[in-house]
């Protein structure tokens, strides 16, 4: 890189200095906005989902191993946002947690309650603003809001 003052080898050192800070500042920047991306820690994951008050009178953790509904551990991920989420209307500073679930399937009751397909890869999203979380879909609203039974007969009783 060429400096257009002559004879001030200084002013040219200094120059060139600035350059390079402004290019380490610039893949900093990068570099933070890479480690923005959603996390799987699943310890991370489940803390958040202690956090959350169900209609059951527990912690959302305890209620989806009660009503035994697995957990995805690979595609769940929760990401603390550094930029606005159209996708979720959520904001910077606010928190997207996104579980995918495997609902068991109902054994029916031998009567005019028909069995129970399971339901598999089903999304449950959460925004939480200041520790205070807002179900965004079915799922998540069925387990943070729905008093016990979750289910319409006897085979999501939890």
């Amino acid at each position: 890189m060429a400096c257009d003052i002559p004879d001030n080898k200084l002013v040219c050192q200094e120059l060139l200095m600035f350059r390079i800070l402004v290019a380490a500042v610039c893949v900093a920047a990068v570099a933070v906005q890479a480690d923005a991306a959603p996390s799987s820690d699943w310890k991370e994951i489940a803390r958040a989902l202690d956090s959350i008050p169900t209609a059951a009178n527990e912690p959302l953790n305890k209620r989806i191993e009660r009503c035994k509904i697995t957990v995805n551990k690979k595609s769940s991920w929760i990401e603390l946002l550094t930029a606005d989420n159209p996708n979720y209307g959520a904001k910077v500073g606010q928190t997207v947690l996104r579980l995918e679930i495997d609902v068991p399937g109902g054994k029916g009751d031998g009567g005019p309650a028909p069995k129970q397909p399971p339901e598999k890869n089903q999304a449950a999203v959460w925004v939480i603003d200041h520790g205070k979380a807002t179900p965004l879909s079915t799922w998540a609203t069925s387990l943070q809001n729905r008093p016990v039974p979750l289910g319409y007969d006897a085979w999501m009783n939890c």
